[in-house]
């Protein structure tokens, strides 16, 4: 089996950090050439832009892109004037990139975002991986309006307090859930609240706390009536993460089901989505053919079934984002495959009839992105919008938009 490949953090980020989250965004890929391959373009799939990287522009953009209205808000780790992240936006009508902000700017700032923005009227919510008054990363809130930054909380302000969130927040009310993949009462992360009246920070629980518990939360939350639902990529009974849920006072948690091997799904890394009573979701591995999987599973934990098991080389395989649905119909993108240059697709699952139907194969046109890494897609009508964190033109990564007309 393959293993679970760590991803590793970035610049101004330490060592003990890096080890938590992400593998070398700050160089080069070792499996990676510099820019995409030239070829016909391929409509209706489009590159917007070409991140410059530098203290100019963002670079190595991760997580999602979070639209309101005609703009897209996205975050990258690297770039920006300080090399420690930027908050930038993307003109849909313009096609303009604009950076907002860059991370490190003033003293305790969060430093090396790696997740995706929750929009609140003009207020965007987000986390970043390191820094803060403890170097354990931190809970910001940024106006869109006054173009401010503002560090809401540090992590590991208290005991057996959460560290090195990679993900993204939900916001319920006034109030935000999110996952740290550190730090808690045994090391393996937590789940917690931040109220962002009182500006308090409360953990809900501490993973590893149960038998058979996940460890290390990857991905983010969703939220149905009173229930968080989640994964993690490790942990479980078999070593090869969970599903679980737990009601948002912090009680009730369960594990619903541990990932086994194959042909199951192995480490999920991204997010579940919500239709109706149905969970989806995908692994990086597992499978019949050790490449991953979309799979579903009952809120309440019962007829999980695997959906579809992706290829492997040369065509797709390797999901770490997670999926969107419009419809009966699923749309994600994966790592690798989708041909010689192994830079990862972009594709289509019917739930009604289990067929997956590559949309797009990165790499396959002119200064085209590769390897999109995080995140998932964001549908606006009938176009998809999304990032990879490497190619383009500088090799720093692109936006690109692909229509379902």
């Amino acid at each position: 089996m393959r293993k679970l490949r760590l991803l590793s953090l970035f610049g101004a980020v330490s060592l003990a950090v890096t080890l938590i989250c992400m593998v070398g965004i700050l160089g080069g890929r070792a499996d990676e050439p510099m820019g995409g391959e030239v070829s016909a373009a391929l409509s209706p799939y489009t590159v917007l832009h070409s991140f410059a990287g530098g203290p100019g522009d963002a670079a190595r953009p991760w997580g999602s892109l979070t639209l309101s209205g005609t703009t897209l808000y996205g975050m990258s780790p690297n770039g920006g004037t300080t090399g420690n992240g930027a908050i930038f936006t993307f003109d849909t009508k313009k096609k303009v990139e604009t950076v907002l902000y860059s991370f490190g700017s003033v003293a305790n700032d969060g430093i090396g975002p790696n997740g995706s923005f929750t929009l609140s009227g003009t207020t965007l919510y987000g986390m970043t991986n390191a820094g803060g008054a403890t170097n354990n990363g931190t809970i910001f809130m940024f106006d869109t309006k006054k173009k401010v930054e503002t560090v809401l909380y540090s992590f590991g302000s208290v005991a057996n307090d959460g560290a090195n969130p990679c993900d993204s927040l939900i916001l319920s009310g006034t109030t935000l859930y999110g996952m740290t993949n550190a730090g808690g009462a045994n090391g393996y992360g937590t789940i917690f609240m931040f109220d962002t009246k009182k500006k308090v920070e409360t953990v809900l629980y501490s993973f590893g706390s149960a038998a058979n518990d996940g460890t290390g939360p990857y991905g983010s939350l969703i939220l149905s009536g009173t229930t968080l639902y989640g994964m993690t990529p490790t942990g479980g009974a078999n070593g090869n993460g969970a599903i679980f849920r737990i009601n948002t006072q912090g009680m009730e948690y369960k594990v619903l089901y541990s990932f086994g091997d194959m042909p199951d799904g192995a480490n999920p890394w991204g997010s579940l989505i919500r239709s109706g009573t149905t969970l989806y979701g995908m692994t990086t591995n597992g499978g019949a053919n050790d490449a991953g999987t979309i799979f579903e599973i009952k809120t309440q934990g019962q007829e999980y079934k695997v959906l579809y098991s992706f290829p492997g080389w040369p065509d797709a395989f390797d999901p770490r984002g997670s999926l969107i649905l419009s419809g009966s119909t699923l749309y994600g993108t994966t790592d690798q495959g989708g041909g010689a240059n192994g830079y990862g697709t972009i594709f289509m699952f019917d739930t009604k009839t289990n067929a997956e139907t590559v949309l797009h194969v990165f790499g396959s046109v002119a200064n085209d992105g590769n390897y999109p890494e995080s995140g998932s897609l964001t549908l606006s009508g009938t176009t998809l919008y999304g990032k990879t964190c490497w190619g383009g033109a500088n090799n720093y990564g692109i936006v690109f938009s692909y229509s379902l007309k």
